[in-house]
């Protein structure tokens, strides 16, 4: 695990010099340098343990995916200990679909799919059903990539790209499949994702690895004829989740600082680093700094639920967030995986000088934001590379509502660059 030292770069945007948290003692007046002393691995780390332990609760399932044992357990963990540290701290309850996976297995022609090769997606249907295999050509985006196949009644295998899960899903919905393959375009594991939330109409849907799905791809292009067993077994429901809002009673209450993270994983396991990693981190930034005074504008540590499922809980919180109170927070800092087996350090590149990023244009502000990081990390001499804004974390519910946004990522699952190897160390080439 690298931890992040955020201290660097949050404590410029805060401005500190009045104010204070309850029953401190005043002579502890807060600096960045003290804070940055006070934030230890050995705490971060124990953070993580816990939110394991919290995953491996009995009847947990091994994942903190919103609305499970997991994921309340491990509400109940920040909410209590940010109570305990002396702010004011609403879980802000919310409704949405979610899916827990009971059991699935694939067969080709009779022979077992490796269990490590397959995932079912979130809001796929049940099924236990055998029919006939065939490719899908291009990426199953358009209802053209179907013309010809007569693919109803059949299960379809698709590779992902080009266009979303869900847009994938709705395609295949369409054409009458009697189930979904989603092949990997990457080395590594299949990847977890989902279809989309209203899930009455979907179709009964599975993800495959590269590697186990290359041999497939190469019977079903010679002209061979597969017979694939399909079976899926899950439960789609409405679930209750809460996000965790946590604000400081020190500080300029009418100018906020949203320092934040999202607590849930995926289905699929503990998700320690993405984003437990965060989760640890706001969790010790928000200990430490409640032990000291002198804070001039107001802090809001927020733990989002259901991320994972389309940032569910912090566009949930923005669009209830009255226009009065929105207008006070004047910046966002997430903060999703400040930790990674290889890892980079990434700057969320507010000014868009790699060209990279997706969505509305970071509003002003966010470029500060990013200097300040910038700074920070050449002060320490650490390097740093810049990391795109996309609509793939919770900042994104900010910076579409015109709220300056920022922070730091070590990478999730896009392949790390030779050049990137060469700066941070590790392996290039892998996620």
């Amino acid at each position: 695990m690298y931890p992040s030292p955020l201290s660097f770069a949050l404590f410029p945007i805060l401005s500190l010099f009045e104010g204070g948290l309850p029953k401190l003692n005043l002579f502890n007046r807060l600096t960045p340098t003290k804070l940055e002393g006070s934030i230890r691995l050995e705490n971060l780390i124990d953070h993580s343990f816990k939110l394991w332990d919290f995953a491996n609760l009995p009847g947990a399932h091994s994942t903190r995916a919103f609305g499970t044992k997991g994921y309340n357990a491990s509400v109940e963990y920040v909410a209590k200990l940010a109570a305990d540290h002396g702010y004011r701290v609403e879980k802000q309850t919310l409704v949405y679909p979610a899916t827990t996976f009971i059991s699935n297995a694939l067969k080709i022609n009779g022979v077992d799919v490796s269990q490590a090769d397959i995932t079912t997606f979130q809001y796929s249907a049940s099924a236990s059903l055998t029919a006939p295999l065939i490719l899908v050509p291009n990426l199953g985006c358009s209802s053209a990539d179907y013309e010809g196949l007569e693919a109803a009644g059949k299960v379809v295998l698709v590779l992902r790209g080009d266009c979303t899960f869900v847009e994938k899903g709705e395609v295949a919905r369409a054409a009458g499949v009697a189930g979904l393959i989603l092949r990997n375009n990457v080395a590594g594991p299949p990847i977890a994702s989902r279809l989309k939330p209203t899930y009455e109409t979907n179709p009964p849907a599975l993800s495959l690895s590269q590697s186990a799905a290359a041999p497939i791809v190469d019977r079903l292009s010679a002209g061979e004829a597969l017979l694939v067993t399909l079976n899926i077994n899950v439960l789609n429901e409405q679930r209750y989740s809460d996000n965790v809002i946590a604000t400081s009673k020190g500080g300029d209450q009418n100018n906020i600082l949203v320092v934040s993270a999202h607590l849930d994983s995926v289905p699929a396991g503990a998700g320690i680093n993405d984003d437990g990693s965060g989760t640890a981190t706001v969790a010790e930034i928000a200990v430490q700094l409640s032990k000291f005074s002198g804070l001039k504008n107001a802090v809001r540590f927020s733990w989002w639920t259901a991320e994972e499922l389309g940032l569910v809980g912090s566009r949930y919180y923005v669009e209830h967030l009255p226009e009065n109170e929105k207008a006070k927070i004047f910046a966002n800092i997430h903060l999703d995986m400040t930790a990674s087996p290889n890892y980079i350090i990434g700057i969320y590149d507010a000014d868009n000088s790699t060209g990279k990023n997706t969505g509305n244009p970071a509003p002003a502000g966010s470029a500060a934001i990013e200097k300040l990081y910038q700074l920070a990390y050449d002060k320490l001499g650490v390097n740093y590379t810049s990391y795109a804004f996309t609509s793939g974390s919770d900042y994104r519910s900010f910076l579409d509502v015109g709220i300056p946004s920022g922070g730091v990522a070590t990478g999730a699952s896009g392949k790390k660059s030779p050049f990137e190897a060469e700066i941070f160390g590790g392996e290039a080439g892998i996620a």
